[in-house]
């Protein structure tokens, strides 16, 4: 008998479908979608190149010849600004043509892009620059860097890896630019960065991200400022009551337009998911501070504070927080089977003073975090246990559920080629990151 199974799938291929196929219906994943390098191999074959993902905010590179070296995925890329528009960026693989060196080091600003190897350099805009040693008959025209697939949103840059299997981006810019703008994204300042790399699956990361279910025992400074967790934390009928009371309130008073403000595509092998939500932080608070009260200058033009909080969803791996003074970007980068990086960017307006206090403006979303590297981690050392087992989700954690159905759907569809008969169901996260949460949705 051949490598390839009766199925026609080679046996490593085969063994994941049946995993697929034997997992149930609400319940966590097997041990090896967790912790096995060849389920990791396929996810980087066949499932990463199909995602948009944030990679850096356009301040980053303010004028032309500046350029960053950032991560996607596992592939390191570079993020340059070519001209004086908006829209004058573009990303490259960090990969010199000529015989295959690394090609930036570090951020910086120039007028080519020069590899430090041989020092042959490239455009701005990626054609090779150097051409008086090409062997004859040898195209320089064929040189050029590599293209990485980008798309700028409202400040926001996003790439992805594979431009034949990549889903359009341009309904998700068509849908959240005007948000992105109206929350002053466009106009924004870096104010910090942090990275929390973490020991555990992209997942088992981004499962903890999707439910609030874990808030009232792991994170007692989000549990306290933020007024959803009566019903994403809890079921409690009088908690629930009081929750549809303070939006009804939150409602009268921010009218209809900003209430109903929203959009929202789940996604799936050919759609890239995106959303918007926006919610009440809680009574009496302004923003997302340790008192509620400002840390910033107001963003996107606003002339008051209203307490809410916009949140978006860029792909299944970014997302966006956006109060009315700041703003959080979040970063989830899987790195191998069992480490994944997660970055935080905070924003500023751009004409913010100088002197903000950056630790008011970190502390909830930073002490957040951290709390959720740990809690993870700790996930992550049970699940690679001989004991584990997959345990079934609760009422909490149906968005957690959802992101699973979804993932294996996907990768089934991936490996076999068949579509599934059945959709998965399209549940919006919950956590409080990007919906507002409502009795509704508990």
């Amino acid at each position: 008998m051949s490598a390839a199974t009766t199925n026609g799938l080679h046996p490593d291929r085969a063994k994941i479908v049946g995993l697929i196929d034997r997992s149930r219906p609400n319940w966590s994943l097997e041990q090896p979608f967790y912790v096995d390098p060849a389920v990791y191999e396929l996810e980087r074959e066949l499932l990463f190149p199909r995602e948009w993902s944030l990679v850096a905010h356009a301040s980053e590179v303010p004028e032309k010849g500046r350029y960053i070296v950032r991560q996607l995925f596992d592939e390191e890329i570079i993020v340059v600004r070519f001209g004086d528009g908006e829209d004058d960026i573009a990303a490259y693989y960090n990969v010199c043509t000529h015989r295959g060196s690394r090609l930036c080091t570090k951020d910086g600003r120039s007028r080519l892009l020069v590899c430090p190897y041989h020092a042959w350099s490239f455009r701005l805009t990626g054609e090779l620059q150097t051409r008086q040693d090409l062997p004859e008959g040898v195209d320089p025209e064929a040189l050029g860097l590599h293209r990485v697939p980008s798309k700028c949103i409202g400040g926001l840059v996003l790439c992805g890896l594979d431009k034949a299997c990549l889903p359009d981006v341009q309904p998700v810019a068509d849908a959240l630019i005007d948000g992105l703008r109206q929350n002053g994204i466009d106009r924004a300042r870096i104010a910090a960065r942090k990275t929390y790399p973490t020991k555990a699956n992209w997942k088992l990361v981004l499962e903890n991200f999707s439910e609030c279910y874990h808030c009232r025992p792991a994170h007692p400074e989000y549990f306290r400022v933020n007024a959803h967790v009566k019903v994403t934390a809890m079921r409690d009928e009088d908690k629930a009551v009081q929750w549809q009371e303070e939006l009804e309130a939150w409602h009268s008073v921010i009218g209809d337009a900003e209430f109903n403000k929203g959009a929202w595509e789940s996604g799936d092998i050919d759609t890239a998911p995106y959303g918007m939500y926006r919610k009440p932080i809680g009574p009496g608070r302004m923003t997302l501070s340790d008192d509620g009260q400002p840390v910033s200058c107001l963003m996107g033009g606003r002339t008051s504070y209203d307490g809410g909080e916009t949140g978006f969803l860029l792909g299944r791996m970014s997302f966006v927080s956006s109060a009315n003074d700041y703003v959080t970007l979040f970063q989830m980068i899987p790195r191998g089977p069992t480490e994944t990086d997660v970055i935080l960017t905070w924003l500023v307006d751009a004409d913010a003073d100088a002197g903000i206090d950056v630790d008011a403006i970190t502390w909830m979303w930073d002490v957040t975090t951290v709390q959720d590297k740990t809690i993870t981690e700790h996930n992550a050392d049970g699940v690679a246990s001989r004991a584990y087992r997959p345990g079934p989700y609760t009422a909490l954690e149906t968005q957690t559920a959802s992101f699973v159905e979804v993932y294996l759907s996907n990768m089934r569809h991936l490996i076999t080629g068949e579509r599934p008969a059945v959709a998965p169901r399209r549940q919006r996260p919950s956590r409080g990151y990007v919906m507002p949460a409502t009795s509704e949705t508990a």
